[in-house]
């Protein structure tokens, strides 16, 4: 059996387990892990951090930046302790932490972390109530360089949805930049990518949600 399909069946247990956390049957493919991390344009000494690793689909690009020589700092939020484990057991040379995102500012200030270039999201944002993800998206901006990036993903069954329309408002509010990719087909299932960079501080994204109620 690969190791692949091992990761595969192992993700699909802890989906089994704890739905809620997990979100998807199936870890994310190459193909949208490469799209992720596409035009990030991330240099050595850069910090990178990830919101939900689960078996590693996302994490692995940043071994293999790390293997051409553009040494990043990464570090991992993961809340489920069985993937956690795994993370810990699978990616030796990187940091994560079992912990919830909403925490990241004090996770980076016990790493001693500088402002991250990019912030890549694997959670089930549209799966949260309003709060939490308002709670997340402060916590972000505020670990984010002035020119950094936050990048996540929604599936494409999910796009018509309330929830993703939340989302979707909730970027755009928080970001001076913020697009919708194409859909990545090559996943199980199809995905958006969305991305912000320029992340806002308080009063201009008090100023932005204003405009959008008005």
């Amino acid at each position: 059996m690969s190791n692949e399909f091992e990761t595969a069946l192992y993700f699909l247990g802890r989906f089994l387990r704890c739905p809620k956390h997990v979100a998807s049957v199936w870890p994310s493919s190459r193909y949208l892990a490469e799209q992720m991390f596409n035009g990030l344009n991330l240099v050595s000494g850069d910090v990178v951090l990830e919101y939900g690793p689960g078996t590693g689909s996302l994490t692995r690009e940043v071994e293999r930046l790390r293997s051409t020589g553009v040494d990043v700092r990464y570090l991992g939020v993961e809340k489920d302790p069985g993937m956690h484990e795994y993370l810990v057991r699978h990616f030796p040379n990187l940091e994560f932490v079992l912990g919830d995102a909403a925490n990241i500012v004090d996770y980076c200030q016990s790493h001693c972390l500088p402002p991250a270039a990019a912030v890549i999201s694997g959670l089930p944002l549209i799966l949260m109530n309003y709060a939490t993800l308002n709670n997340i998206f402060a916590a972000t901006r505020t670990c984010l360089r002035p020119d950094g990036v936050f990048r996540t993903f929604s599936y494409v069954h999910s796009y018509p949805s309330r929830s993703a329309r939340e989302l979707r408002e909730l970027m755009g509010q928080s970001f001076d930049e913020y697009r919708l990719s194409r859909p990545v087909l090559r996943n199980l299932p199809p995905a958006f990518m969305l991305t912000g960079r320029i992340p806002r501080e308080a009063q201009a994204l008090q100023e932005s949600a204003e405009f959008v109620i008005a």
